[in-house]
């Protein structure tokens, strides 16, 4: 489904028009409203309303009320953001992906030190008090990653004295059970908690299984006759099958009340995630006989060859532990924080090309595991003297992976022996320091000025394989980093605020593209340990607007550059490397109001237009429109939530949209309803995807395409005491 800018234009008027004379003072302010406080954008307590950048809540009460199944479902609908509708579901900021951005749980990092990525499913979103999202470059503060934003996950915590709890079960479409579970007990000085959570659906048929053409000397292309065809022209001739999703999160939290100023918390979390391929089909049929290995051939000589794994999907696993300390001093303004995020167990096993179909498709296969862990520290205090508010801190992180290659005996267990055919694994750590001045040079102007200097350093590397890479993966090499950030907010009056910003944020490259060697299909991808950081300059101006305490407008155009992309070079690919030769450009504009009709009422909408380039050719991995909106009624026992999102085509030239491994354009509306028995009692039923519309799309982070998912209903029961 398209969507024409006047299209656009016509449903923010409607929504814009929808009572800007009623009454507001309604206590479930939608997620998107600018009220609030924050303390991610400048690592304090500030509101929204005078923090120089774009930053929005996400609140647990707004998780539970639309009946929200994951993280990423509960980051999409804010401003600028794109999440993919797939059962992993991926998070994209203003166009960039889970690598540059940074992503914290509890103060603790928790993108992959293998490959940047998030793993948003293992992130339990019923355990969620609050998630802020902070848009643009915020490496002056911290660090790497943090190019596109920050997106701060706070867990919950026992507030009230005494024991209390909560519980969920939902089921939905797809054999989909979803059930948590929740904790907390608080006396005196001493607050303790703990909580179970778990997802398990079987998917859907979400990947179709295709035979590449090849063509023949005369260079002819074309369908096979009698198949349907992807966006690239090849034959689909099968799909995976329906794709079992297994999520698994379970942990614990202790805090300690020295005094009524500092407090200490330990925070624990164990996450597993599986998932693997059911029951997959074959469109090939030979005599009435399903065919799962052989060639096909079209009348102008092209042809296509399959083996039965071209219609299995990998096999994963996943588990990591994170671990959080932090101490909190608000006398003295100290905070201190100390955690690690490992990946003990992360990878896929995939089968051979001779596993036997007869045979519920067992066989030999290939076992790829790349457990990882990151350490970090940040401590930092704050100073308020006359018309300065000065923050200072020192910050130190380690990453490392071990990436193990085997020829296994059986494809479908993790646990299976056999022969070891690669190993590689490589380090970078850096320490930092950083300074940021909160300057009120008159009532009305505020400067931020601050910058972080990072000393960043890649060693001991190493691969098994014979390699002629670039550099030596034995040897470190480091690197510095200078990160400014400059803001100026302008305080019209009470309700208007201006603010100009200026930042320079750098991303740090990926572990596997320093160390790890690769082949697939004849293709040889060789590391490059002499990448260095690539560096971006964003520069934005907004508007923050309330409008007699019932609306709330935010504008901002914005502008990114990136010296230094890491690109794969693909010139000969039988020896494809990375390398630092790109530059990347992005620029757009973001739009978003919130209206409190009455104390029933309350609607939303946001737009997002922005423009992405890459080496000076289009950028097709970020959406041109990004369209949020809905409505929200809530006048007890009754709470119903109406949300929609457009997001447009994003497939590349030469393809052909409406075709498997398209990016489709759609617009999908998610309807809830919630009813409340009592105080302890509740029951929600939901609708996803109520029009039943059709499309494909992909998962960028992981280069997953997916036919996106129809109607989907989930009905849930919620008790709390």
């Amino acid at each position: 489904m398209k969507l024409s800018g006047k299209k656009i234009a016509a449903l923010m008027a409607i929504l814009a028009m929808g009572g800007a004379g009623m009454a507001s003072a309604d206590s479930s302010t939608p997620v998107y409203a600018l009220k609030g406080i924050t303390v991610t954008a400048n690592r304090q307590a500030e509101r929204l309303q005078d923090v120089p950048a774009n930053v929005q809540v996400v609140t647990a009460k707004e998780i539970q009320s639309r009946n929200i199944q994951n993280t990423a479902q509960a980051v999409s609908m804010v401003t600028g953001v794109s999440a993919s509708q797939s059962v992993e579901g991926t998070v994209n900021l203003r166009g960039y992906s889970s690598k540059n951005v940074l992503v914290l749980v509890d103060g603790q990092p928790v993108n992959s030190a293998w490959n940047g990525d998030v793993d948003w499913n293992m992130i339990p979103v019923n355990n969620i008090r609050k998630i802020e999202v902070v848009s643009g470059g915020q490496s002056a503060l911290y660090g790497g990653r943090a190019v596109g934003g920050v997106i701060n996950i706070m867990t919950k915590t026992q507030k009230q004295d005494g024991l209390h709890g909560s519980a969920y079960v939902t089921y939905g479409s797809h054999a989909t059970v979803n059930q948590g579970y929740n904790l907390g007990f608080r006396k005196d000085k001493v607050t303790v908690g703990a909580f179970y959570d778990s997802h398990i659906t079987n998917g859907w048929r979400d990947y179709s299984a295709t035979a590449s053409l090849k063509k023949d000397k005369k260079d002819n292309y074309g369908s096979i006759a009698g198949y349907d065809t992807d966006s690239s022209g090849n034959p689909i001739i099968g799909n995976r099958g329906r794709k079992y999703v297994m999520s698994e999160s379970y942990g614990f939290n202790f805090g300690y009340d020295f005094n009524d100023d500092q407090k200490l918390t330990y925070k624990f979390t164990r996450s597993n995630y599986d998932w693997v391929y059911k029951d997959p089909q074959t469109y090939v049929m030979s005599k009435g006989k399903p065919v799962w290995k052989g060639f096909l051939h079209n009348e102008n000589g092209t042809s296509s060859s399959f083996y039965p794994s071209s219609f299995l999907g990998t096999k994963g696993w996943r588990a990591y532990n994170i671990h959080s300390l932090t101490y909190n001093d608000q006398k003295n303004k100290i905070h201190a924080h100390i955690g690690m995020t490992d990946y003990l167990k992360d990878g896929y096993t995939s089968p051979s090309s001779s596993v036997n179909p007869a045979d519920s498709f067992n066989g030999k296969g290939t076992k790829t595991s790349y457990p990882s862990k990151s350490w970090d520290m940040d401590l930092n205090k704050r100073w308020t003297f006359s018309q300065h508010n000065l923050l200072a801190g020192v910050s130190y992180g380690l990453d490392k992976f071990d990436e193990t290659i085997s020829d296994i005996n059986d494809w479908k267990s993790w646990g299976s022996k056999g022969s070891v055919t690669q190993k590689a694994g490589g380090k970078d750590k850096y320490w930092a320091l950083y300074v940021q001045d909160k300057w009120a040079f008159t009532p009305k102007w505020t400067a931020y000025i601050g910058g972080r200097y990072d000393h960043y350093k890649k060693y001991d590397g190493y691969d098994s394989k014979n390699y002629t890479g670039k550099g030596d993966l034995h040897s470190g090499k480091s690197y510095q980093k200078f990160s400014p950030k400059l803001s100026l907010d302008y305080a019209a009056n009470d309700n208007t605020n201006f603010y100009l910003s200026y930042g320079r944020s750098f991303n740090t490259p990926i572990l596997y593209q320093l160390f790890r060697y690769s082949s697939f299909m004849g293709n040889n991808i060789y590391p490059n340990m002499g990448l260095k950081p690539e560096t971006t300059d964003t520069w934005e101006f907004g508007l923050k607007q309330k409008i007699h305490n019932k609306t709330d407008i935010h504008a901002d155009v914005f502008y990114a550059k990136t010296e230094d992309y890491i690109r794969l070079n693909k010139a000969n690919n039988k020896h494809e490397f990375y390398e630092n030769a790109g530059e990347a450009k992005t620029h757009g504009f973001e739009i978003s109001l919130n209206q409190y009709h009455s104390d029933a009422w309350t609607s939303y909408i946001n737009y997002t237009w922005q423009v992405g380039k890459l080496e000076g050719s289009k950028n097709y991995d970020i959406p041109h429109h990004l369209l949020h909106l809905g409505t929200t009624y809530n006048k007890a026992p009754w709470t119903i939530n109406l949300d929609g999102m457009f997001i447009s085509d994003r497939t590349e030239a030469g393809q052909e949209s409406g075709h498997f491994k398209a990016r489709d354009a759609y617009f999908l509306m998610n309807l809830s309803t919630n009813y409340q028995f009592n105080k302890s009692f509740g029951l929600q039923f939901g609708i996803n995807n109520m029009f039943d519309r059709h499309y494909y799309d992909e998962d960028i982070s992981n280069n997953h395409y997916y036919i996106g998912d129809g109607r989907t209903y989930y009905l849930t029961a919620r008790y709390s005491f």
